[in-house]
């Protein structure tokens, strides 16, 4: 699905408030005096430029909400990544609010992160960060309970080439399938689940304790116990974990025989 251009009202609210702020007394000085200063010899024409007059005032009303929302949603950001403390409090997130955390996440490590302001997910690209010269698309998925599968990385790996960026990024709170992992392999691809999208945002906080950063020798963090895989209930084989793709279980995961379409043998995830 293909990217909506952001309006201008949009772009300005995902820039700094400064910016904003300074465009509100540029318009305001350059209506209010600048241009009726410089009048016309066309009587008509300078009607319309003595008029100006009473446009500065909406002019500086309007960009100067546009810079009060732009300075509480740059709060709002900032308070959000600083507040996250384990995995339980990502999946807490609205898909919103997991779009911006991760949008802040990137923009500290130095990134330029072009945001929508969507009122729903488009299903496409989220985030678009640019650093270096290079471009990334992003695509962030806040599922809970379901692992995102193979389609999902297809997708985003086929708008990489559409929009000729230098690669794409897939962020979820969860986990993703051996499938979707298999895919992305060899490809221009970073897949981040759960547990490493906790160590990056932990990585950019700005509240973390002198004790955190200070520390020479951090505390090693266990494993996550491999996944037992089951054997093939009408068969005995080993199986591969999958994604409905239809039905009323389309986008969950299963376990399918390997030796698929052989043997039908399925058991859930």
């Amino acid at each position: 699905m293909s990217r909506r251009n952001p309006s201008p009202a949009e772009t300005l609210v995902q820039l700094p408030w400064q910016v904003s702020a300074v465009l509100a007394v540029v318009a305001f000085v350059t209506l209010r005096w600048v241009i009726p200063a410089i009048g016309s010899k066309n009587q008509i024409l300078n009607t319309f430029m003595q008029g100006g007059r009473g446009l500065a005032w909406l002019a500086l009303f309007g960009l100067g909400m546009l810079a009060v929302f732009s300075a509480i949603l740059a709060r709002k950001k900032r308070t959000l990544i600083d507040t996250q403390k384990d995995a339980a409090s990502l999946r807490a997130l609205s898909w919103k609010e997991f779009e911006w955390l991760v949008g802040e996440a990137y923009r500290r490590q130095g990134y330029a992160v072009e945001e929508s302001l969507g009122s729903g997910p488009d299903g496409g690209i989220d985030l678009i960060i640019r650093k270096g010269g290079g471009t990334w698309l992003v695509q962030c998925k806040q599922w809970k309970v379901q692992a995102v599968g193979a389609p999902v990385i297809r997708e985003i790996f086929g708008l990489v080439t559409h929009h000729g960026a230098n690669g794409a990024v897939v962020i979820t709170s969860g986990r993703f399938t051996r499938e979707a992992m298999a895919f992305a392999e060899g490809k221009s691809l970073e897949l981040i689940d759960g547990p490493a999208l906790l160590q990056l945002v932990k990585d950019v906080q700005e509240n973390r304790t002198s004790a955190e950063t200070s520390s020479p020798h951090p505390q090693p963090v266990a494993p996550e116990p491999p996944i037992a895989v089951p054997s093939c209930p009408k068969c005995g084989g080993a199986m591969v974990e999958r994604v409905a793709r239809k039905g009323t279980n389309a986008g969950n995961s299963f376990w399918g025989c390997m030796s698929y379409p052989t043997c039908r043998g399925v058991r859930n995830a």
